[in-house]
């Protein structure tokens, strides 16, 4: 009587292990695929039925709580377990993302930059062929484009949060500026790895392991493959509205003109 029951599973969670409570998104109406008929209920990590299967093994480590697949049997939660309108969720949720992913961006782009530190502070005293590594033209080239790289990354960052600060809803720029963050800070720390030389792959220095934590950043908060197709798709619309914006105008003061010559 009442209530609601959750069967299913949900497979890389991350922050599952130690958590408190689940906020777990769940269909409760249409059929897979439909857009909508997602709810989110709040669940207590206690609640009968609710269990972390195993943790999944990733290439990054920094996560709390790692990454972790979870199982709902049977799990019994009451009607004020709904967060907001039944099937409303997945309207929520895109509340969050654009935001969520600036966070993201604003902290592997920290990891950048310490990674382009490590490498510069390295370039300066190392001396090679007669001349410090930082004299050399290749790896000037490297340093350079890291910066490049770092500058333009924090500034489309900078003008998401600025939208989203607006009141605006952001989705076109939030998802320009992850898709190219994500690949700026990949670069940043491979050309800075790449400048130390053994130095970066050995573990006197964190460059090995930034890399391992940067990478997945590329799938994380939608894969860049996925931006980039709702970004095109923007466009397009974009485009396709003020051609028919246009044409409408056009025709109106054709209109006028006829209306005019009578």
């Amino acid at each position: 009587p009442g209530g609601w029951r959750i069967d299913g599973r949900k497979w890389f969670i991350t922050g599952a292990d130690g958590a408190a409570y689940a906020i777990c998104m769940a269909r409760t109406s249409g059929e897979p695929g439909d857009r909508g008929g997602a709810t989110m209920f709040l669940v207590d990590a206690g609640t009968p039925g609710m269990k972390v299967v195993r943790h999944i093994e990733t290439l990054d480590e920094t996560f709390f709580g790692g990454h972790a697949e979870m199982l709902f049997d049977g799990c019994v939660v009451p009607d004020d377990a709904v967060l907001g309108e039944v099937d409303q969720g997945f309207a929520y949720a895109q509340v969050r993302l654009g935001p969520a992913r600036m966070t993201h961006c604003m902290r592997w782009l920290g990891i950048a930059r310490r990674a382009q530190d490590i490498a510069v502070a390295r370039a300066a005293e190392r001396r090679l062929f007669g001349a410090r590594l930082a004299d050399q033209g290749m790896a000037q080239q490297m340093i350079a484009d890291n910066e490049i790289d770092i500058a333009a990354a924090r500034g489309l960052i900078r003008q998401a949060c600025w939208e989203l600060d607006q009141g605006r809803s952001g989705a076109q720029s939030t998802a320009i500026a992850k898709t190219f963050t994500a690949e700026a800070v990949w670069r940043t720390v491979d050309r800075s790895l790449q400048l130390c030389g053994a130095l970066g792959v050995s573990g006197d220095v964190l460059l090995g392991r930034f890399l391992r934590e940067v990478r997945p950043f590329r799938i994380y908060d939608g894969p860049s493959e996925t931006h980039r197709w709702a970004i095109a798709k923007r466009v397009v619309r974009r485009h396709l509205a003020e051609t028919a914006a246009e044409t409408a105008a056009e025709t109106a003061a054709g209109t006028d003109t006829a209306r005019g010559d009578v």
